[in-house]
């Protein structure tokens, strides 16, 4: 049948453009609307299935549908998900609350926890702590955590040693009087 002599290995070839037709909403669309021409000038679904690495019943349910509803049904549509809580206006009014300090709200430091309280105190809305620590994000807050030694431009100082060694002194008296305690 086919007595070309490949380059590449075929069925890394056909891997490829299966990712391809895959890979967007339009090549899907583009790809289902070539599979139902196919079908439709007398190609078995299961052959076209078959070469292109989706089931015959796929492909059968791709006629169907453009049969009994044309074309455009083929495309793929926005799944919507869960609507939020929070309105538009309670995101900047969340967002306001952030730029200002922790404490004007009765909080030591703003993270997911006091979030999520500050959020169930103002609006009656409870989320939860991992929502909260995503809803940092959208407005484009990240986290900033303190270091626990000077790092950067440090590397080999007499300060870097000095406050190693005090951080550890620190941490064995408090460990020794939780033990005495």
């Amino acid at each position: 049948m086919n007595n070309r002599k490949y380059q590449t290995n075929p069925s890394d070839l056909l891997a490829q453009g299966q990712a391809i037709m895959s890979s967007s909403d339009e090549s899907k669309y583009l790809f289902r609307v070539f599979a139902v021409n196919m079908v439709l000038s007398g190609t078995p679904a299961s052959k076209v299935g078959a070469s292109a690495g989706v089931t015959k019943a796929a492909v059968t349910s791709w006629v169907k549908i453009a049969d009994e509803q044309g074309f455009e049904a083929l495309k793929t549509k926005k799944q919507p998900g869960r609507p939020c809580k929070l309105s538009e206006e309670q995101k900047k009014i969340i967002d306001f609350a952030l730029q200002a300090s922790p404490k004007d709200s009765g909080y030591k430091t703003w993270d997911g926890n006091s979030l999520s309280d500050y959020i169930k105190k103002i609006f009656n809305v409870e989320l939860s702590v991992r929502q909260c620590q995503r809803l940092f994000h959208e407005p484009g807050y990240s986290l900033i955590r303190p270091q626990s030694y000077p790092s950067k431009g440090f590397e080999d100082t007499e300060e870097r040693q000095l406050f190693k060694k005090t951080r550890r002194n620190r941490i064995r008296r408090q460990s020794y009087s939780c033990l005495s305690g």
